[in-house]
């Protein structure tokens, strides 16, 4: 797998890489990826962070403390949950696809005659759809968390917009450099976990049509540990 992957940064820092049929691959990548999945997505992570969000700023007025709110909102929504489900949707949506379109191109031979014709699948096949999920994954993270931004203002303040350069100040001392450079390197091996592990997974089984289902069972549930360990790693840094 790592040599896989440095095989593959090899061909991705490339610049002869990207000719006009890679970029426009990649292009596609990221629309059935991320452009397709974006209306339901934000829905989705809009009703989420919401109710949580209500729940925070419910249980802490009750208790007297709703100054720890925002920094709640910060520590557990913004940098663990919301990039953590980007993950999992994406993996569900297009990992397992991922999975099954290379399993099926390498027991058909198409990854062989791609080859014997001289054209690299690593630059055309590979390569493409790891950049298409990690820019997804990238994007759907920032949208949902500048959608939970604003759900939490309205949770805390109401509609009053005049409290907005007050809030703005004060997500701003909570979210330094450090701490969303951390999030962005997080949601890049989120990213990386739900393509590159599908592909070699893909590419690893005997070429026989009934074990593709398989192979997608056993990618998957390689990317399901290896998203919990990215998160559980995250953790520590932070917390321990």
């Amino acid at each position: 797998m790592a040599y896989f992957a440095m095989h593959l940064l090899e061909v991705a820092v490339s610049p002869r890489t990207y000719d006009s049929a890679t970029r426009w691959i990649i292009v596609k990548q990221i629309y059935f990826t991320a452009v397709q999945a974006l209306p339901i997505f934000l829905a989705y992570s809009l009703i989420i962070s919401a109710l949580l969000i209500h729940i925070m700023v419910s249980v802490a007025r009750d208790l007297g403390l709703s100054g720890y709110v925002p920094g709640l909102i910060v520590g557990f929504l913004l940098t663990q949950l919301l990039p953590l489900l980007s993950a999992l949707f994406v993996a569900l949506r297009s990992g397992a696809a991922i999975n099954t379109e290379i399993a099926l191109m390498h027991v058909n031979n198409e990854i062989t005659a791609f080859e014997h014709a001289q054209i690299d699948p690593m630059r055309y096949e590979y390569m493409p759809r790891v950049i298409g999920g990690v820019a997804s994954v990238l994007t759907l993270t920032g949208l949902s968390i500048l959608g939970a931004l604003c759900v939490a203002f309205v949770g805390i303040y109401g509609w009053v917009w005049e409290n907005w350069s007050c809030y703005a100040h004060m997500m701003a001392q909570l979210l330094p450099v450090s701490l969303i450079l951390g999030v962005v390197v997080k949601t890049i091996l989120f990213g990386l976990a739900v393509t590159l592990i599908p592909l070699k997974t893909g590419l690893e089984i005997p070429k026989r049509l009934f074990l593709v289902p398989v192979a997608v069972l056993k990618g998957m549930m390689r990317v399901f540990f290896a998203i919990v360990l990215i998160e559980v790693a995250s953790l520590a840094l932070n917390y321990i």
